[in-house]
């Protein structure tokens, strides 16, 4: 699984700058944005997030008490009604599509507009793909097929990277619109692999192509009351990345794009890390609770906050000092200009100011699921939806692009403050603990940090990819032994046990 997740984010990283370069902070990077955006949006609703979440628990409980033939059956019921569902929602976005932008994207000239309306009538096919290819990767993570399922994003952008790139070829004299058509054709190619990669496996499992269409079924049932609370809250969270497009649609052209090549270099660190402790964490806290273990379970979460800030401070230092450099190594050719480089990092910088806060949110957040809790992070986030519109609306007044994004860390900051609040204040014999001493300890490490990269990037002034390159390499190394060091000196709990960690992680055998 993790080879499968580091090759789909090398073929990432090689769709963001095969983007960049032939589509810049344009209006057609706006358009693009936008149509694929909306999607993508149903699909976090009816595909992997959800529909998953219900579906799983479910399949695996079936499997073990009524058998393998039952499971299957259970299973080819759930997709083909969700067959039909996608069906029928892919065609009514088509004809909603007008609608939907004008929602989203109010701000958009006309003419962009126009390319956007056609984009997502192109686009919303995806939503069908990539909905039944979620649901067939979760029956194959329950039956232990990690790796080609895993593969799952990097056949989407080699489906974009080589539709475009045979297209290029072919018309070198192309222009951005036509360009941007065919990396939208690639995405429905992307998909469809995403799709028929998987049935090979189903057919070893046993699996046939069958259809059944039955809407009753106490597992059923069960999935759709599951399915229902889970598609809210995930809807809430994905209200703020709508509002965001909305407003970005008002600034000047680019600012969709640039917001999201901004994003997209901050969920790296996010990805391997944050999110990681997250799903690693939940079992743990689980176990925990199961026991009674309160001393086991504040110690866990202990170690994990102070792990956490060992790492995402440093990378917040690091990105606020070499963030500039990293946009111009990985994005500045083609139609990525100067101008391009300044509203990216304008966006990364600001995102980047709660990477340490969203990290925490993805730790916290499962204390309360352990505590078969589910409703209060829903709760929560409803009324961070709130307040992160009020930021939006003021702060983009006053910083424009950087505004938005800095909007979002501030509200993951608010978002963690409440959530560490009603821990305490539900869970009377669950604290969570006091770390503020460590903490400020790492933060002065990286504000020295940053001191040091503000100056070096006056000395080291780098222009070519190998320049850049190594620039960013030996700073970003240079500061994590500063960070090694400095928490030694400042005797900061748990360093010696992380550094340990750390360490025996990058030099396994």
């Amino acid at each position: 699984m993790s080879v499968a997740v580091l090759i789909s984010r090398i073929f990432g990283l090689i769709r963001d700058i095969v983007m960049t370069n032939y589509f810049g902070t344009t209006g057609v990077a706006d358009a693009f944005r936008v149509a694929f955006q909306i999607p993508n949006f149903l699909r976090l609703l009816f595909g992997e997030g959800a529909l998953s979440a219900a579906f799983v628990p479910i399949y695996n409980d079936i499997g073990i008490k009524k058998g393998k033939d039952y499971q299957i059956r259970f299973a080819i019921n759930v997709l083909s009604l969700l067959t039909v569902f996608l069906s029928i929602l892919s065609i009514a976005g088509i004809l909603l599509t007008p609608l939907l932008v004008k929602i989203i994207a109010p701000g958009l000239e006309e003419s962009i507009q126009l390319l956007t309306i056609r984009l997502t009538r192109l686009l919303f096919p995806y939503l069908f793909l990539i909905g039944l290819s979620s649901t067939l990767i979760s029956i194959l993570n329950s039956h232990d097929f990690f790796f080609l399922p895993g593969l799952s994003s990097a056949f989407l952008n080699i489906g974009m990277i080589g539709c475009l790139g045979g297209f290029v070829i072919l018309n070198q004299a192309a222009n951005m619109e036509e360009m941007v058509f065919y990396w939208s054709y690639g995405v429905l190619i992307g998909g469809f692999m995403q799709t028929i990669i998987n049935f090979p496996l189903l057919k070893k499992l046993g699996y046939r192509i069958q259809i059944n269409l039955s809407t009753h079924g106490e597992a059923l049932t069960a999935v759709w009351r599951r399915l229902i609370p889970g598609a809210i809250g995930i809807a809430v969270r994905q209200i703020n990345l709508v509002v965001d497009t909305l407003l970005a649609s008002l600034l000047v052209t680019g600012s969709i794009a640039a917001l999201g090549y901004g994003n997209r270099l901050v969920q790296l660190p996010m990805g391997i890390f944050g999110v990681a402790a997250g799903v690693a964490v939940l079992p743990l806290f689980s176990r925990f609770v199961a026991e009674k273990d309160w001393k086991g379970f504040q110690e866990s979460l202990r170690f994990s906050t102070i792990s956490l800030s060992f790492i995402m401070l440093p990378i917040t230092a690091i990105i606020a000092g070499l963030g500039k450099d990293m946009i111009r190594l990985f994005f500045m050719r083609g139609a990525f200009d100067l101008k391009s480089v300044e509203m990216t990092y304008g966006a990364l910088l600001c995102y980047s100011l709660g990477i340490f806060f969203y990290s925490m949110n993805r730790l916290i957040i499962p204390a309360f699921y352990a505590n078969k809790d589910t409703r209060t992070p829903v709760k929560v986030s409803v009324v961070i939806v709130v307040i992160n519109v009020i930021l939006n609306l003021v702060l983009m007044r006053i910083l424009e692009l950087a505004g938005l994004a800095l909007a979002t860390s501030i509200s993951a900051a608010i978002q963690f403050i409440i959530l560490r609040d009603l821990l305490n204040k539900r869970f009377g014999f669950l604290k969570f603990p006091h770390v503020l001493k460590p903490i400020s300890k790492m933060l002065a490490l990286s504000i020295l940090i940053y001191v040091g990269l503000y100056f070096a990037n006056r000395v080291l002034i780098a222009s070519t990819i190998v320049e850049l390159l190594s620039k960013i390499i030996l700073l970003s190394l240079l500061s994590f032994v500063i960070m090694i060091i400095g928490s030694k000196l400042l005797k900061v709990e748990y360093s010696k046990v992380i550094e340990q960690r750390i360490m025996r992680k990058l030099f396994k055998r």
